[in-house]
């Protein structure tokens, strides 16, 4: 791979829009060939003029895009027009070559919560925001550049401004969310979130529409399980981490992740040691650096 390029792809947002920044590098000297900017998908002309660019600078025999990228078709006819061989090669074993790369973009870009903190778990939880083209975690149906991406913002500094006790900064962002892209299920989840900090019966209240704008809102039914598990249902708390859990995109590791973690605890509090087994086993296969689930494992097969 050292005499070849790679294109990759970074999430990016400005003035609530996402956008796809494509940028060139040239993996044996470590430098940014070329970048382009795209508001929907990147054009035939645009990957056009970032090899063109690229190849002005710096010479290759390869051009490597990760495999199903939106642009992948594009680069193949571009390289082949410029004479480079065209590779695709998984989104993981690029990663392990562009991660300082695009760390640095989002230390750079990124909303405050995500430059707040530098340990491991925030990093992982960073690392598992859905790419622009997965299904969007709502349950809309839509990609998610075309979907909750707009609000990641508002949406982010609510949750801190509620968790630091600050009702009415919280309100703020939630309203500032509710004018990018209105009233929609996700965004009276996370008012009810922002709520269920200072107010209960509001809080549910919310959830309740929230479910009633959208029936199949895994957040919504995520939350409706913590509540009953608070409350000592379990039995109830199982049913709605199971609905959560059928309509999250599989694509969204990070919530699947607390959905099967909470199962897997409702699971080992009414007995029932082998689904618990079993809820704990995905949260693994999904994270598995997930130390807890680990932990419950270990402690669980002692017992079956």
């Amino acid at each position: 791979m050292k005499n070849a390029w790679i294109i990759f792809r970074i999430d990016a947002q400005v003035k609530n829009q996402p956008i796809d920044a494509y940028f060139v590098l040239d993996v044996a000297t470590n430098n940014l060939l070329s970048y382009e900017i795209a508001e929907t998908e990147l054009s035939q002309i645009q990957v056009d003029k970032l090899l063109k660019t690229a190849k002005s600078k710096s010479s290759t025999s390869k051009v490597i895009i990760a495999k199903e990228d939106p642009a992948e078709l594009f680069v193949q006819l571009s390289a082949d027009k410029l004479g480079i061989n065209f590779e695709t090669r998984s989104v993981f074993e690029l990663e392990k070559i562009i991660a300082p790369l695009r760390k640095s973009f989002r230390e750079y870009n990124s909303p405050s919560l995500l430059n707040k903190s530098t340990d491991d778990a925030a990093e992982s939880a960073i690392q598992m925001l859905p790419d622009s083209y997965d299904f969007c975690s709502c349950a809309s149906g839509k990609k998610y550049k075309y979907c909750c991406k707009a609000i990641l913002r508002e949406i982010t500094e609510a949750m801190v401004a509620a968790e630091d006790g600050n009702l009415k900064e919280a309100l703020d962002w939630i309203n500032k969310a509710k004018k990018i892209v209105g009233e929609t299920a996700e965004v009276l989840c996370r008012e009810s979130v922002v709520y269920s900090f200072f107010d209960m019966e509001k809080s549910n209240f919310l959830l309740g529409k929230s479910l009633e704008l959208n029936p199949k809102h895994p957040r919504a039914h995520y939350l409706c399980g913590i509540n009953f598990t608070q409350q000592g249902d379990n039995s109830s708390a199982i049913n709605e981490y199971k609905i959560a859990i059928a309509n999250y995109p599989e694509t969204d590791h990070y919530h699947l992740n607390e959905a099967y973690n909470n199962l897997g605890t409702a699971f080992y509090a009414v007995g029932d040691l082998v689904n618990a087994r079993i809820a704990w086993e995905k949260v693994v296969l999904f994270v598995p650096a997930d130390d807890m689930a680990r932990k419950n494992l270990a402690m669980i097969m002692c017992r079956i």
